[in-house]
């Protein structure tokens, strides 16, 4: 009798879904995206090809959408996350960005990995600016007021049609960013969408849009294994994909299409839904992107904003922190191959913020790529050498583990030209560790560390000895020995993926500093305005041919 019933139950929530599938309005929706926008408001001059017009901004798409959906029916305009990054996002906690998404009209938004970079209380402050819905709907929380901002779902009139959107965050993107205490995204992404489409049909959704922050092999994954999803957005498809969606067959035979408009609002996509029986029509269906030039007539209100703000930033970075006594070399050329100035300078303003024995920086995290001069240090270089704002964590290694990261450091370094260096099997030398609080000497004529799928395969033998300051004197780093390690949050995720994965697992403490917070306070105070940082024997090379090459 209970089987019989479990039954009945089953078919009468099918026959439900059919139902709700079989009555979904026929009709045509405009739909516009936005995907991660990244804090331009206004157009961005390309640095690597200035003969470009400036490109992008929210304030240009806008008024570009603003004109265009005129000429289209039932439009809905959307972004998928990644909205805040970089300075703006650092100084002002998403005021402009959250005011500029409503005023632009954006109906809906989801979460990427930037919104976390600096914190929760950044993020719910940002959120809280905003009337415009957020959805995500694998977060992992007991955060009351997270749970009560967010959505994991929400349906939207688009005119006469009803728009369903939920969003879906990668868990690896976390690796890329500060991971926050008590927050996780779920990594079963096909249940949760599974969920998700059904709660959208019984809601009366004619067409289901996935807001997603997944890569793009998840997001081809996903349409593959979950039925009813009509529309991808945001799916990180390649530049050289964008001229034309992506088309996958869902289980029951059904088109999804994956759509991405690229980066900082240089495009915003113009995807022209047509649905017909429950179901989406790709003969029907047009997909355009429409460039966002400089010279557009930019939309009034969002302009109003980005200025107040442009304004308000130029202002801050403005402000001198002190001076330095010689130029300041960030240049890669200079960081990723040995000791650097501006590295000693950048890992002791932590060391001594975070009152840890030993700080470690990678050279990829410290920006610029250029000499500037002496003199004035103001915050607008400060903003372009640490752009990141990354947290700075203060871990317990032993002398032994502290060992492994600094020879697993040493595999990108290049000997000579006859060096077989291949970054998919060593170190990439963006990862390649700066240091306050050590001395260390490689021999690179020894074997490297050898990588493989981002963990090393096998450790290399290049660190001849290491040193570690200790009560004002230099003495060598005891295995059995415990020593307090400050990094960025960058390092303590692994550093993208799992190369230096020792510091994934040690006991951390976070601190409530950032790394552009250290290196204000160390020039300014424990400097007293002026700093004169050298290369000082932190790092000797031996073994190695010629000059320092990439």
């Amino acid at each position: 009798m209970k089987k019989r019933l479990l039954q009945g139950l089953a078919l009468s929530i099918w026959l439900l879904m059919v139902t709700c599938a079989a009555y979904a309005r026929d009709g045509e929706v405009t739909l516009y995206t936005l995907n991660h926008l990244q804090s331009h408001l206004l157009p961005v001059k390309s640095t690597a090809k200035r003969s470009l017009p400036a490109m992008g901004g929210l304030c240009a798409a806008t008024g570009i959408v603003n004109a265009d959906m005129k000429k289209n029916v039932n439009p809905i305009f959307v972004a998928t996350g990644e909205t805040v990054a970089g300075t703006m996002w650092r100084y002002f906690k998403g005021k402009p960005e959250m005011t500029a998404l409503e005023r632009a009209g954006i109906a809906v938004n989801s979460l990427g990995k930037h919104e976390f970079d600096y914190g929760l209380g950044h993020l719910k402050a940002a959120l809280s600016v905003s009337r415009v819905p957020v959805v995500i709907s694998n977060l992992v929380t007991q955060d009351p007021e997270l749970l009560g901002i967010l959505q994991k779902n929400v349906v939207l009139q688009a005119g006469d049609m009803k728009v369903g959107f939920f969003g879906l965050l990668s868990p690896a993107v976390m690796r890329l960013t500060n991971r926050p205490e008590g927050v996780s995204f779920g990594p079963d992404f096909n249940t949760v969408a599974r969920e998700m489409v059904d709660d959208l049909r019984r809601k009366g959704a004619d067409v289901i849009v996935l807001l997603s922050g997944l890569y793009e092999n998840e997001s081809v994954a996903l349409a593959r294994s979950v039925a009813g999803i009509h529309v991808i957005t945001g799916c990180g498809a390649p530049l050289k994909q964008t001229d034309e969606p992506i088309l996958i067959k869902d289980p029951e035979g059904d088109p999804t299409l994956l759509i991405w408009s690229g980066l900082g609002g240089q495009f915003v996509g113009r995807l022209g839904i047509r649905m017909k029986g429950g179901r989406l029509d790709a003969r029907g269906t047009s997909w355009t992107l429409l460039p966002v030039l400089g010279r557009a007539i930019s939309d009034p209100g969002v302009l109003e904003v980005a200025l107040e703000y442009e304004d308000k930033l130029a202002s801050a970075l403005s402000h001198v922190l002190g001076s330095f006594e010689h130029p300041l070399d960030t240049r890669s050329k200079t960081l990723r191959t040995g000791e650097a100035s501006i590295g000693n300078f950048i890992t002791d303003s932590m060391r001594f913020k975070a009152s840890a024995d030993v700080a470690l920086i990678n050279s990829g995290g410290i920006r610029g790529d250029t000499i500037y001069p002496a003199g004035e240090f103001s915050e607008r270089t400060l903003a372009d050498i640490l752009p990141f704002g990354d947290r700075i964590f203060v871990l317990t290694l032993t002398g032994k583990e502290l060992r492994w990261v600094l020879e697993v450091s040493a595999s990108a370094l290049i000997a000579d030209e006859a060096d077989d260096y291949n970054p998919m099997r060593r170190l990439h030398n963006g990862s390649f560790l700066q240091v306050s609080g050590l001395r260390a000497v490689y021999d690179l004529s020894r074997p490297p560390t050898i990588m493989k799928d981002d963990r090393v395969l096998t450790l290399g033998s290049r660190l001849k000895s290491l040193l570690v300051l200790k009560d004002g004197r230099w003495e060598e780093v005891s295995d059995e020995g415990t020593y307090t390690v400050a990094t960025t949050g960058w390092m303590v995720n692994g550093g993208d993926g799992e190369k230096y994965e020792v510091l994934r697992s040690a006991p951390r403490v976070e601190t409530p500093y950032l790394d552009t917070d250290a290196f204000a306070e160390y020039l300014s105070v424990d400097c007293r305005g002026r700093a004169d940082p050298r290369e000082e024997g932190r790092i000797t090379l031996t073994g190695r041919k010629g000059e320092r090459t990439l």
